[in-house]
């Protein structure tokens, strides 16, 4: 949450008022099932039974993300990782948070309950109406994730230029959509929390129609919250098909949608304190009880959203070395974004923000926003196949898109000081919703051509070529007719990488690549002296190098030095007391290796190991004090192991465990505050058993097993606030899948 600016706006959520009890969800699930054995042939015999693997071979894992089609992800020159949806089942990931929890290059920002979530990737924030797809297609990402029709979650760690001309440097993540099963597929999963959490999931899929030819899946999902924090109850449901349809000669249709609303009272963070009085918070609290809920006013209403996505894909095979296709896809999210939000405190000797004062008053300001519009549309089309020229192989890739993204925020918030709290003595203060400050309205268009070639020089070398151009158009102005900017800027940006097989199993690659951010400075002139000015195109540029190696029996190693140097626009203040924003003033430069190893070292036991070393600093900025300072929020060191274990003489018991473990992150510029290091270690036993002609799995989870209490992370917003996020207390999960 915060007040508006021109071309960034608060994180905001929402949609319209809905209860989903347990009733409904049974009826929907039961609904669900109906439908889908209607739409399922006969068949003489009992169907077949799916029964899910473990994991996949790591050695074989294939990734789309990385903007050279769907390769290998060991012999791709990029560091990539993928997360299958079986992973998520037996974690319990709820979001995508928690879905990438287990990735070291990766971290929470301003995540909390009841909010929409962001990522940090190599110690950069992502951005969330540019570094999202949804199968391959551009999406905002202010939205919370449903993860019932997710196959995978993908990541792309890096500057991801190649694959998205506008976007920031930390990486890309592509969430990949469940698709029709060759097989008949029925589950239905019910779950239930401690705190009394319940949810029920429905997938089923199949084949249907004269020659098997209309496939389809769809699920269906309905959930009743009750989270670790107090005063946090909501629901939400979520609905998804896709279907395809193979025409003759070699035509491929497919169309898929997805609805989901949520409701939810959101979870402010906390902040630092003010100790001395002098209007400067200094002192990082122990962490707090984790299940206090600051947004606790009488009035306080939850925040909605309800997010609508959908598209249609033809695919046709012009060879049987090439393929040409087109895709269109829109996604419209509606937010209502509703707070009783702490920040700053006005009850000591002097006015403090960010942070609270030394006695944990805090001021409360009633926020509101509805009706909050965000849409994305994108047409692309692309043709791809692999060709002998010069006597090489060449394996060619050539794309046009065009995405259209506005953002249409009614008139006026509210955001209104109505008194002065306390985080241990709560106070009940007066609401004041009146909406008084003027909104920022946004639109943006963005046309890019991209062409990739993948060389193949002999058995052992390999040549990859990437370019895209990009032509930008972007507008806004505020909601009664002022402050208008409008500009167009255009630029391209390269990628390579050289490719060698030096030995069996082995891959080694020097990569080398851009990305591009665009700016324009905030139409205020009462703070700008340069206010609506259009900055030039900020280029990132990517360092590369990695290694894998295949291990037979034993798996994927992989190793990958990188370093990424980001400019920023910074300020110098005027003599009016204006600021100057200059585009490329600041630098950070972000050094680091990745290591990782995912294998089987005995066949009841799968290990995923992980490490990410990160030397992340200002090197440029008008303020010299910050130059050589570590960048916020960023831990020099994390690390984390998957464990899963299927215990001998228990047929389908399996034991799985995850430990993590982040140092220390700097939470102030001048990196004299910062958070301790922490780890945590979760663990979930899961039984599987077949019952006639239905296959049932029982799972039982603890999150943080020891209860462990530390700040998780303390973003810094652009807006200057400072947040504390503590982590969650320990939570008990427990649920049932069938399959039949």
């Amino acid at each position: 949450m915060a007040a508006t600016t021109e071309f960034q706006h608060p994180a905001t959520a929402a949609s319209r008022r809905s209860r989903a009890p347990a009733a409904l969800f049974a009826q929907c699930a039961l609904s669900a099932l109906f439908a889908g054995a209607a739409l399922a042939q006969p068949a003489p015999t009992l169907p077949e039974v799916r029964v899910e693997s473990r994991a996949e071979d790591p050695a074989t894992e294939r990734v789309s993300v990385g903007g050279f089609g769907d390769g290998p992800a060991a012999r791709t020159p990029q560091s990539l990782s993928v997360t299958r949806a079986a992973t998520l089942r037996e974690l319990g990931a709820s979001g995508l948070s928690s879905a990438l929890r287990s990735e070291p290059s990766a971290g929470d920002a301003y995540n909390t309950t009841g909010y929409v979530e962001s990522l940090q990737v190599r110690g950069f924030l992502l951005d969330n109406a540019l570094n999202f797809r949804r199968d391959g297609m551009a999406v905002s990402n202010h939205a919370p994730m449903a993860l019932e029709n997710k196959e995978s979650i993908e990541l792309l760690k890096g500057v991801s230029g190649i694959q998205n001309g506008l976007s920031a440097p930390g990486g890309l993540v592509n969430s990949t959509l469940k698709r029709p099963t060759s097989s008949p597929l029925r589950e239905v999963s019910v779950s239930l929390s401690e705190r009394g959490t319940r949810a029920v999931h429905a997938d089923f899929g199949g084949r249907a129609g004269e020659g098997r030819g209309l496939g389809y899946r769809i699920n269906l999902a309905g959930e009743s919250r009750h989270p670790h924090a107090d005063n946090a109850p909501g629901d939400r449901r979520f609905l998804s098909g896709f279907f395809d349809y193979k025409l003759p000669g070699g035509t491929l249709l497919e169309a898929e949608f997805e609805h989901h609303r949520v409701r939810q009272r959101s979870v402010p963070g906390f902040g630092l304190l003010d100790m001395d009085g002098d209007g400067v918070a200094e002192t990082l609290p122990a962490p707090i009880d984790p299940r206090i809920n600051l947004n606790a006013q009488p009035w306080s209403l939850p925040f909605e959203s309800t997010a609508n996505a959908g598209s249609i894909r033809l695919q046709q095979a012009l060879s049987t070395r090439w393929l040409w296709g087109l895709r269109a896809g829109v996604q419209r999210i509606r937010t209502d974004d509703r707070l009783a939000f702490p920040d700053g405190c006005s009850s000591g000797p002097n006015y403090l923000y960010p942070g609270f004062c030394g006695n944990f008053d805090f001021d409360v300001y009633d926020f509101r926003s509805d009706n909050e519009r965000r849409e994305t549309r994108t047409l692309e089309a692309f043709v791809r196949g692999d060709a002998d020229l010069g006597g090489l192989r060449h394996e060619i890739a050539a794309t046009a898109r065009r995405v259209r993204y506005s953002e249409r925020f009614p008139e006026r918030q509210a955001y209104n000081w109505v008194g002065i709290g306390n985080v241990f003595a709560p106070v009940a203060l007066p609401a004041d919703p009146v909406a008084r400050d003027l909104n920022t309205q946004l639109d943006a268009t963005s046309d890019e051509i991209a062409f990739t070639d993948t060389i193949r020089l002999g058995e052992r070398w390999s040549l990859w070529l990437g370019l895209r151009h990009t032509r930008l158009e972007r507008a806004s102005e505020r909601t009664d007719g002022s402050r208008a900017v409008r500009y167009a800027q255009s630029f391209t940006s390269p990628w390579l990488a050289l490719g060698a097989r030096p030995w069996a199993g082995g891959f080694a690659y020097l990569s080398a690549g851009d990305g591009i951010e665009s700016e324009a400075v905030p139409n205020r002139p009462s703070l700008f002296s340069n206010a609506g000015e259009v900055l030039v195109a900020l280029r990132s540029r990517q360092f590369e190098a990695g290694f894998r190696q295949t291990l037979p029996g034993a798996g994927l190693f992989a190793a990958t030095l990188f370093q990424i140097d980001k400019p920023y626009s910074d300020d110098e203040f005027q003599p009016d007391g204006r600021a100057l924003r200059v585009a490329g003033a600041r630098e950070a430069r972000h050094r680091g290796l990745e290591l990782s190893w995912a294998g089987r070292p005995a066949r009841a036991l799968a290990l995923s190991a992980g490490a990410t070393l990160l030397d992340a600093r200002t090197t440029r900025a008008i303020d010299q004090e910050l130059i050589g300072r570590r960048v916020t929020n960023a831990a020099p060191f994390a690390a984390s192991l998957l464990a899963t274990w299927s215990i001998p003489g228990v047929e389908g018991l399996v034991w799985t465990n995850r430990a993590v473990f982040s140092d220390r992150k700097p939470v102030t510029r001048d990196n004299a505050i910062e958070l301790a290091s922490y780890w945590q270690f979760d663990t979930a036993l899961s039984y599987t058993e077949r019952r006639g002609s239905s296959v049932l799995t029982w799972r039982l989870g603890i999150d943080n097993v020891f209860d462990r209490r530390y700040w998780r992370e303390a973003p810094t917003q652009y807006w200057g606030g400072v947040y504390l996020f503590p982590a969650q207390p320990r939570s008990l999960r427990a649920s049932l899948r069938v399959a039949y």
